[in-house]
């Protein structure tokens, strides 16, 4: 039979203790959330920037008719992107993401880690960025 040596309870405790004091915690990422309205003809977030990072980008239709939220990323201006017929050609751009088409009253909700640059949101229902339904937005 084979013996085991036996360490005390307390010993165990103590060494344990010990490793858990001397490792750092690991930071946790931070989240920014932006709110996001979107009408006829207009979006309007809560912020226009946010610092590097998770972006939470909580949506809602509060217009009449159905919209979508579609984030991308581009040194052009929201209101400058080129249009091809009549929307934006997102596979031409860096597209993030999107909330995609949402009923009046409905809701819906993106999260990315978004880099430093500029970022245009739009929504690229055929007609509606014609009609104004952009924004910028900037992650510093």
């Amino acid at each position: 039979m084979k013996s085991f040596r036996t360490i005390p309870i307390a010993a165990v405790g103590l060494a344990l203790a010990l490793a858990a004091c001397s490792a750092s915690p690991a930071a946790s990422p931070t989240k920014t959330t932006v709110t996001g309205t979107l009408t006829e003809y207009a979006i309007t977030l809560s912020a226009t920037s946010a610092s590097a990072g998770i972006v939470e980008f909580d949506v809602t239709n509060a217009g009449t008719i159905i919209h979508e939220f579609v984030i991308l990323k581009t040194d052009t201006l929201a209101k400058d992107l080129p249009l091809s017929g009549d929307s934006v050609d997102e596979d031409a751009l860096d597209a993030i993401g999107e909330v995609a088409e949402t009923d009046p009253s409905g809701t819906g909700t993106f999260t990315a880690t978004l880099a430093a640059g500029h970022y245009a949101i739009i929504c690229n229902i055929p007609g509606h960025v014609m009609q104004g339904m952009v924004t910028d937005f900037t992650v510093n």
